[in-house]
């Protein structure tokens, strides 16, 4: 039986293969951009890092709004596709280099703000130490941190008590507010925490500040 990290890796990559996956590819969310117009406020001109930046979306839309980007992600073929759509759209300040987000190969203390749409959501929780070990290093302190995960409210989890499983061989879970605050509250101050809901999809979408 594969592992989760190697189940999500091939899911990931037929994803990017065939192009059928479940997530907008160049459209970004509008909660997050509404974070990031907020952010560019609070830290005008900072560095961000898109952390499982897929085909860059939301590195891109950063981009636009003045920040110095850097997007990471493990699937090549991801980071070829996020190349072209920054070149289509003229988007300038942003590097794409691959990376696992549990081993951020990147300076301590770099970035002013951390974005994760849909990264953390797939990984076990045997990984979230690292992973927030990670953020933590990466981040300057008062830097902001910006978090979109599935809710329970999410299609696949409606109804059901498990919060996680694996489907179509991705693993995803799906978090509470008292997961959020558990994992991130000793390090982070919660500026906001918001619930995205409709017939298929949930999320959350939280902004914090690192203490």
């Amino acid at each position: 039986m594969l592992s989760a990290r190697r189940a999500n890796r091939r899911y990931f990559r037929q994803a990017y293969q065939t192009g059928r996956h479940g997530w907008a590819v160049e459209e970004p969310s509008s909660r997050v951009v509404r974070a990031l117009e907020r952010l560019s406020r609070l830290a005008p001109g900072g560095r961000l890092l898109d952390i499982g930046c897929g085909e860059g979306r939301h590195a891109i839309a950063a981009a636009k709004l003045g920040f110095s980007v850097t997007g990471v992600d493990f699937e090549p073929l991801a980071l070829r596709r996020a190349r072209r759509f920054a070149a289509a759209k003229r988007a300038r300040g942003i590097t794409f280099r691959r990376a696992d987000a549990l081993r951020l190969p990147l300076p301590a203390a770099s970035f002013d703000v951390v974005l994760d749409c849909g990264c953390l959501h797939h990984q076990p929780k045997s990984d979230w130490p690292a992973y927030r070990a990670g953020v933590l290093r990466v981040l300057r302190p008062g830097g902001f941190f910006v978090l979109s995960v599935f809710s329970p409210r999410f299609s696949l989890f409606r109804g059901r008590r498990r919060r996680w499983h694996i489907a179509q061989g991705a693993y995803r879970r799906c978090f509470t507010p008292r997961d959020i605050a558990q994992l991130f509250a000793r390090d982070f101050e919660l500026l906001s925490l918001t619930e995205e809901r409709d017939e298929q999809r949930g999320f959350w979408h939280a902004l914090m500040r690192r203490r």
